[in-house]
């Protein structure tokens, strides 16, 4: 393969390893909000640091070149961006309620949008 190549392949796996990394940060940002219902903030809490150790390992993933694991970080990112559209349209479970549209949601959303897009490159000029 060219170096040019390379290059380009390399720099798609910076890309995708910061902002999958940046997209860690701002959901474990999250891991401290308190909701009126303690049940609920439980659960989010867990939620947001089990979904920021996932962006952790996709970042892992993307700057380790593990191919195998391009794919399902897509589909990470997919289901991530489906959930938050969902939680903003319908009520969210546990609150009961639909969600404000705040900076992390805008931020979350266009982090999901570029990563699903940098996946899915690299999953296709990776795939052997």
């Amino acid at each position: 393969m060219s170096s040019t190549a390379e290059i380009g392949k390399t720099s798609l796996r910076w890309a995708a390893m910061l902002l999958s990394a940046l997209w860690a940060g701002v959901h474990l940002d999250l891991t401290s909000a308190v909701l009126p219902n303690p049940t609920a903030t439980l659960i989010y809490r867990i939620f947001f640091g089990f979904t920021s150790a996932l962006a952790i390992v996709a970042a892992v993933a993307f700057i380790q070149g593990i191919k195998k694991l391009y794919f399902p970080a897509m589909i990470f990112f997919i289901i991530d961006f489906i959930l938050l559209t969902e939680t903003r349209t319908a009520p969210a479970l546990f609150v009961g309620k639909v969600l404000p549209v705040n900076p992390y949601v805008e931020i979350s959303l266009a982090l999901d949008i570029i990563l699903i897009a940098l996946s899915a490159v690299l999953w296709r000029i990776d795939r052997k």
